[in-house]
């Protein structure tokens, strides 16, 4: 019986992985939720924050994940985002300066759901600073 399984993540416009992996984290509303080879068949929502996962043989590779799902069947997990990022990708400036903006656009709410938008922007950014924190601590 292998000890690895299918991983394939798909942004909303790309592939951002495909390949086999000993296990999986990903940002869930109520924390982390993690899959291993033959997990139980399940969706689940996705939130905002860092995924992880590993490839047999190499190091643990990091991703900033924006709302999305996740479907686990047959050892096979696929997981939708709108948007992935391996940390390299993620300029901190830039996002330090969305997150203002989306808490000045949460401050200014025109309707609720301008509020909502802005919120998930926040919750996202915020994930992308704390991955590229999170790994300058580590020294990587």
């Amino acid at each position: 019986m292998s000890d690895t399984f299918r991983l394939e993540i798909y942004e909303a416009d790309s592939v951002f992985f495909v390949g086999d992996v000993e296990s999986l984290t990903v940002p869930v509303p109520d924390g982390e939720y993690g899959v291993m080879a033959h997990h139980e068949n399940i969706v689940i929502a996705l939130v905002p924050g860092i995924a992880h996962y590993i490839v047999p043989g190499e190091k643990l590779h990091y991703a900033s994940v924006s709302n999305g799902m996740m479907r686990v069947e047959n050892n096979h997990v696929l997981v939708l985002v709108e948007t992935a990022e391996h940390p390299h990708e993620i300029d901190e400036d830039r996002a330090l300066a969305n997150a203002e903006a989306a808490r000045e656009n949460m401050q200014n709410k025109e309707s609720k759901r301008q509020y909502r938008i802005a919120e998930v922007s926040l919750q996202r950014e915020m994930a992308r600073l704390k991955l590229k924190r999170h790994l300058r601590d580590m020294g990587s």
